[in-house]
């Protein structure tokens, strides 16, 4: 069972959209409004998803979107919002996971949570992976300017080199990465 937290000025609007999600067989946690939002309120609520029923989101609105999204590494599901182009891509920079701009009936709320939850997931994969390339390309780029360097000083090839950094990162029990920190240091010192 997903939990919700409920996020919405409007009191009416925010009864229903909890009844609505409690017969649907949601565990709604928490029901806030815009004053009340902040991050530990909205760590406090411990929700696997938030919604949000905003018309026409501000800016303030859209950055505490964007730190729920990322930050606290929710998704966000926005009921309500305006059909607009600008209103839709300024979302889903803020990093929404859905935008609604139609009337949503009870019955539809189970569909839009779930592939919220699905795509916030995917999106949350590819930046774990792109973050992780990035890191990969940083350190790749250290051993080999760690290689050139011990090329350029001591005379070795770049095979050579390269088996220096292995042996010595094993004795040290330290990854290559940061053997060619420590060389590349070394050098700076020395300069």
């Amino acid at each position: 069972m997903k939990k919700i937290l409920i996020i919405d000025d409007v009191r009416d609007r925010a009864a229903w959209l909890k009844a609505s999600l409690e017969l649907a067989d949601f565990d709604v946690v928490g029901v806030l409004e815009w004053e009340q939002v902040d991050e530990c309120s909205i760590q406090a609520a411990s929700a696997d998803v938030i919604i949000v029923d905003a018309n026409a989101p501000g800016r303030d609105t859209l950055e505490q979107i964007s730190l729920m999204s990322t930050t606290l590494e929710k998704p966000v599901v926005v009921l309500g919002a305006r059909n607009d182009q600008h209103s839709i891509q300024q979302a889903m920079r803020a990093g929404v996971s859905a935008y609604v701009a139609h009337t949503v009936q009870g019955e539809d709320l189970s569909g839009i949570i779930e592939v919220a939850a699905a795509r916030f997931a995917e999106h949350k994969r590819l930046r774990d992976e792109l973050k992780e390339a990035k890191g990969q390309l940083v350190e790749r780029k250290l051993v080999d300017q760690a290689k050139a360097i011990l090329m350029t000083d001591h005379g070795y090839s770049e095979p050579d080199a390269y088996k220096r950094m292995r042996s010595m990162a094993m004795s040290k029990g330290k990854r290559i990465v940061e053997i060619a920190e420590a060389i590349i240091l070394a050098k700076e010192l020395s300069v």
